[in-house]
């Protein structure tokens, strides 16, 4: 059974979907939405926003396969709690004080069944981006409690076993708001953007986020640099990590630098969580000659996107307007566009393998070393001896 309230968002969103795609009906037709749709409303009671993002998450995920994460229902209320996936395990990366522990349940359910109900839900097409999916949805508050397993509760318990082997419990509750506790939170998304450091021959750049909120921030750091001695520098490493992307067009800001020292080696270090804007950065940077040492990211080169947002009711949705191949340097932004020349080789999906594949461990996490950089800057300087 679905509420009027919650027919009516879908139905709105689903209209504004067809509108705006460029090409809706990639991954399922419109008779198999139907179907999901009424599977669903027939299995379960969507009359509230906990099964309601369930619900959105569960259709969206089989609409979208895996060309498109940026189409989305955005309700999300963290919980003060996050963590780092390493093979099968999940480890809390904060709070501090609990930071390397290992998560074992969820209301005695172990933490393994909770991650097959997410991979029902969450939208991906690299390994990476699921990683991250699992990540930020294991402390969304509105996901964990739309979900089957915990659908009926009011509280999750989490089971923790600490590093010292201690077992612990933290609980959190269905309506408590914890938007109070998150500020410290706020460095797990964005890390030190636009900071930049000198390691002997070296400068690192943090380029971490394009979020238009970091514009001017960007600019003045471009500047900065400009006003550097870099006469000792040999090589310079853009740290990409974690940039999921935002305004792709502030990217120009970095290459146009970059572009004014090109007689100096540059290293790109990804990982996971490099999606969207992010790519484009990517993309700019191989363009430039660099090296890139780390790990596969979070997207597809060449996918659906540019978000259409839309506020239905004040809750918020995106739908994928485009589709992109930046290294095809081809784009669709219309219907017409996508039909007439899209091809099966522009469509085929091209998986970004760095140069240098470097996987973070888990032991390094653990203690405190940055594997990738620490990669990077001595296959820097091994490069320079040469």
């Amino acid at each position: 059974m679905i509420s009027l309230k919650y027919q009516n968002l879908y139905e709105t969103f689903i209209n504004h979907y067809k509108k705006v795609s460029v090409n809706p009906w990639h991954e399922i037709s419109d008779e198999r939405l139907t179907n999901i749709y009424n599977y669903l409303v027939n299995s379960m009671d969507i009359d509230n926003d906990y099964n309601f993002k369930y619900f959105m998450d569960y259709i969206i995920k089989r609409l979208s396969g895996p060309e498109d994460a940026h189409t989305k229902f955005v309700l999300s209320s963290p919980i003060p709690i996050n963590f780092r996936i390493f093979a099968n395990e999940v480890l809390i990366n904060y709070p501090c004080n609990l930071k390397g522990s290992k998560l074992l349940a969820i209301n005695n359910i172990p933490i393994a069944k909770v991650i097959l109900e997410l991979e029902e839900i969450i939208t991906y097409g690299t390994e990476g981006k699921k990683r991250y999916e699992i990540e930020k949805n294991l402390f969304n508050r509105f996901v964990l409690f739309g979900l089957p397993l915990f659908r009926d509760c009011n509280e999750l318990t989490f089971k923790i076993e600490k590093l010292n082997g201690e077992i612990i419990e933290k609980k959190y509750t269905k309506e408590n708001d914890y938007t109070s506790e998150m500020f410290s939170m706020s460095k797990y998304l964005y890390g030190f953007n636009c900071s930049y450091k000198f390691i002997d021959n070296c400068l690192i750049y943090n380029h971490s986020s394009v979020q238009p909120k970091f514009e001017k921030s960007i600019i003045k750091a471009m500047n900065n640099l400009r006003n550097e001695d870099l006469n000792n520098i040999d090589t310079i490493i853009i740290d990409l990590r974690g940039n999921t992307g935002g305004n792709a067009k502030l990217n120009k800001y970095l290459s146009d630098f970059l572009e004014e020292h090109n007689d100096k080696k540059l290293i790109c270090l990804t990982d996971y969580r490099v999606f969207s804007g992010g790519r484009y950065a990517l993309r700019d940077l191989i363009n430039l000659g660099a090296i890139t040492i780390g790990e596969e990211i979070s997207t597809p080169l060449n996918c659906y996107g540019n978000s259409n947002y839309i506020n239905i009711d004040n809750y918020w949705f995106s739908a994928s307007e485009y589709y992109f191949h930046p290294f095809a340097f081809w784009s669709a932004e219309t219907k017409e566009e996508f039909q007439n020349n899209a091809t099966l080789e522009l469509l085929k999906p091209l998986i970004f393998k760095p140069d240098i594949p470097i996987n973070e461990t888990k032991e390094d996490y653990l203690n405190g070393i940055d594997t990738i950089l620490e990669y990077a800057y001595a296959y820097s300087q091994k490069k320079l001896k040469r």
